[in-house]
């Protein structure tokens, strides 16, 4: 079987595909809480490997991904809400800068700083607007719950 398209195969987007991002923001919480050591992830699109001082974040489909505590802070307010398993509540910051996302009409991998993806037919390939290498899929289903296009 012919593994799916690598959508960033020298560091950049496809000019097809880069052509195709429109802003977006996020716009529902998530529940996050502190790694105390290195462990591999099982997220949606494959293991990563998460570092000590990483945040889990769990999301509306109780979907899990690591996050660096500099992105998360960047990007969430965190709520000081905690439910009865340690897990805060982080929302989207008001004003934060969007980033640009295209659905991919196909399945796809792509190089993101943490390890290869793989997409979907119909995910979300989503890029950081002030960090191009800051690349990370979303599946249809969330993608479409959890963000807006404008």
């Amino acid at each position: 079987m012919e593994k799916p398209l690598l959508l960033n195969p020298d560091g950049r987007l496809l000019p097809t595909i880069a052509s195709g991002l429109r802003d977006a923001r996020k716009t529902k919480s998530l529940w996050a809480k502190r790694l105390e050591q290195a462990s591999p992830i099982e997220t949606i699109e494959g293991v990563v490997n998460a570092e000590a001082g990483d945040y889990l974040c769990r999301g509306i489909e109780l979907e899990y991904w690591p996050q660096r505590e500099k992105s998360l802070l960047e990007r969430y307010l965190a709520s000081g809400h905690f439910d009865e398993q340690g897990w805060q509540r982080f929302d989207p910051k008001p004003g934060w800068q969007p980033v640009q996302a295209v659905a991919i009409g196909h399945p796809f991998r792509v190089l993101a700083r943490w390890g290869e993806l793989t997409g979907k037919t119909n995910d979300y390939l989503v890029q950081s607007k002030t960090e191009p290498d800051d690349i990370w899929l979303v599946d249809k289903t969330i993608f479409e719950a959890s963000y807006e296009i404008y």
